[in-house]
């Protein structure tokens, strides 16, 4: 992407991404909101990024600023909403047990530090490399291959554990 490019290249290549970013770490009736706040601080910053290469992983650590923003001014705790989440499998019942996998996927990574799922999401979900995540996080790349290590390691123990009673995490 050139640095001269139009709104509209800019939100296609980053809306979805950005979106998918902000609807796991805010309310579902803020999400539109943040990320509308978030792709307009790109844009107005587009023309200052240097390495257009990075315009991903730039555009992440904004929204990191930004959602930190949001919980500052709304002095709410950051959370996972897994009515959200499990609503569109719900309505269809023949996939009862997709339903309920998701959902404690969804209530294990509710137990997981905020920085264990943003690791998770950014490495294992989106693709970004240890040094991209590293970048988005202001953090080193050593300190992201040591989250996420501890991560799985805590999501296998709190999920496997749930499996062996046979229940839902709660």
């Amino acid at each position: 992407m050139e640095a001269n490019s139009s709104f509209d290249e800019t939100y296609e290549l980053l809306f979805p991404l950005i979106y998918r970013f902000v609807s796991i770490r805010v309310p579902k009736s803020d999400v539109e909101d943040v990320t509308a706040d978030i792709i307009v601080k790109i844009w107005r910053g587009l023309a200052d990024i240097e390495q257009m290469t990075a315009l991903k992983a730039w555009a992440l650590k904004i929204a990191t600023h930004q959602i930190a923003d949001y919980y500052r001014t709304h002095k709410r705790k950051p959370m996972i909403t897994l009515e959200d989440t499990t609503k569109p499998l719900a309505q269809e019942c023949d996939q009862s047990e997709t339903w309920a996998t998701l959902l404690s996927v969804g209530e294990t990574l509710a137990k997981l530090s905020p920085q264990q799922v943003n690791v998770i999401q950014l490495r294992l979900i989106e693709g970004f490399s240890a040094g991209e995540v590293a970048q988005i996080l202001g953090t080193t790349q050593q300190a992201v291959d040591s989250l996420l290590y501890r991560a799985k390691k805590g999501f296998r123990k709190i999920y496997q554990g749930n499996q062996n009673k046979g229940g839902r995490v709660l």
